[in-house]
């Protein structure tokens, strides 16, 4: 299949880019790759695509509305975090982002991971490796010379406006993060 193919299929099914990806559990960005060309078009995402455009229009969109209702507990976007130990305090941005997490603090932290939400808890549970430049205290006062990193977790309530976590780590005190859901992700 070729990209004008997809892109035809995905116009002749009525749907918009964002909601083809919905269907298929991948990024928006991710069709706009394949119906542009950039990226080669996965063999099964092929095989759906057709399997879709030979199903009813009234299945497609009943398996779009089921998909959006199961979908609206678990929101991606930007969130900013503003945290604190017994050693020090700071702020930053994390971007979830179906199932990824990334995002850094002023001063050159980087936290890199990924999330699993659980439906039964309505919490998203964040595996977090936070990256700390050299020479620069850490919020719980750990310094060294070099870059260093230390693996975390953490738990949110995506559905929430706004929420606290702690965040225990292995080299010193606990952390108490307060998070805000600042925006959504753009579709493309």
């Amino acid at each position: 299949m070729s990209s004008g193919e997809l892109r035809k299929l995905v116009e002749d099914l009525g749907l918009s880019q964002a909601n083809f990806a919905r269907l298929l559990a991948v990024t928006p960005r991710a069709v706009a790759l394949w119906m542009a060309g950039d990226r080669a078009i996965p063999g099964p995402v092929e095989a759906y695509a057709r399997l879709l455009s030979a199903a009813p229009s009234s299945t497609v969109h009943q398996e779009l509305r089921i998909l959006k209702a199961s979908k609206t507990s678990m929101r991606d976007g930007l969130y900013y975090v503003d945290y604190q130990s017994n050693s020090g305090a700071g702020y930053g941005v994390l971007i979830l982002d179906t199932g990824k997490v990334f995002g850094a603090d002023p001063l050159g932290g980087k936290y890199d991971g990924d999330y699993v939400y659980d439906e039964r808890t309505g919490l998203a549970e964040l595996s977090l490796k936070l990256t700390f430049p050299p020479n620069i205290p850490a919020v719980f006062g750990i310094s060294n010379p070099y870059e260093w990193a230390i693996d975390v977790k953490a738990r949110i309530d995506p559905r929430l406006d706004s929420g606290q976590t702690r965040v225990e780590t292995p080299v010193g005190p606990h952390i108490d993060v307060q998070y805000r859901y600042m925006r959504s992700l753009p579709d493309a």
